[in-house]
């Protein structure tokens, strides 16, 4: 006789009002679920790809290096917006950091990184920022086209006024 394998969750996190309420509603959704699950929250680190071009791929290792540093920041602003969630939810941290769009790179390590079917995605209905928001479009939609599973997509926006008064 084999143990069922929990539920697995894999809530997109940014530091976005949208990806702190698609936290939020992962969290309480587990908190609900009537079985063993897993909840694992994925912070996306999206990088511009390099070219063959040496002068163009110093303005890209530039640019990327202002994001790996956005991205140590936003992580922390993340991980202190779920600790108010460990006494209720156990659940994983995994960021990936990959060239690329939030999509693409979210889609890929769902599929061949987490080596378990995925049965829900949780996201924040958020763009890809700068450049690629031009070109990018929403990481929800993309989810939804690409991914062979449920995706839950959070509109609500997360209310930081809630926190004013915590320290």
């Amino acid at each position: 006789m084999r143990p069922e394998r929990p539920y697995m969750v894999v809530a997109r996190i940014d530091n976005s009002r949208e990806g702190f309420a698609a936290a939020e509603y992962a969290c309480s959704l587990c908190v609900k679920l009537k079985c063993s699950y897993r909840l694992v929250f994925l912070y996306v680190v999206a990088l511009f790809r390099r070219t063959g071009l040496s002068l163009l791929n110093r303005q890209t290792d530039q640019m990327n290096a202002d994001i790996r540093e956005d991205a140590e920041h936003d992580m922390l602003k993340c991980k202190q917006f779920l600790s108010r969630f460990e006494s209720l939810v156990a659940y994983e941290w995994i960021s990936v950091k990959d060239e690329g769009s939030v999509g693409p790179i979210m889609v890929g390590f769902i599929r061949d990184g987490l080596q378990t079917p995925v049965d829900l995605v949780v996201t924040g209905r958020t763009t890809d920022t700068g450049i690629k928001k031009l070109v990018g479009g929403h990481v929800s939609d993309y989810l939804l086209a690409n991914l062979r599973c449920p995706v839950m997509i959070v509109k609500d926006e997360y209310d930081v006024s809630d926190d004013e008064g915590r320290s």
